[in-house]
């Protein structure tokens, strides 16, 4: 039709239309879904309050550093003849 609107787009406007709003729904069902999963992956009880700052430096448990029979005094007797052989 000479001198009436047109679109660029070959697919006529009322199918668009009923696209568009197919594809809102489509993406609105997914958040739904999507906060469904999520629900059912979080802890409620859970809360950060009984952690320590994983960001701050913690004191280092030498007890668990060592094995079996070997205490700090043998580790300081070791580094000492490692120091001695260097020089």
């Amino acid at each position: 039709m000479p001198g009436g609107p047109r679109s660029s787009s070959p697919i006529p406007q009322h199918l668009m239309a009923a696209d568009t709003s197919s594809a809102n729904t489509s993406a609105r069902r997914m958040m739904e879904e999507c906060e469904t999963v999520k629900s059912r992956l979080v802890d409620p009880k859970f809360t950060t309050r009984h952690y320590p700052d994983p960001l701050l430096p913690r004191d280092k448990d030498t007890s668990k550093a060592y094995p079996q029979g070997v205490t700090s005094g043998m580790e300081q007797k070791w580094l000492k003849m490692i120091n001695d052989s260097k020089q």
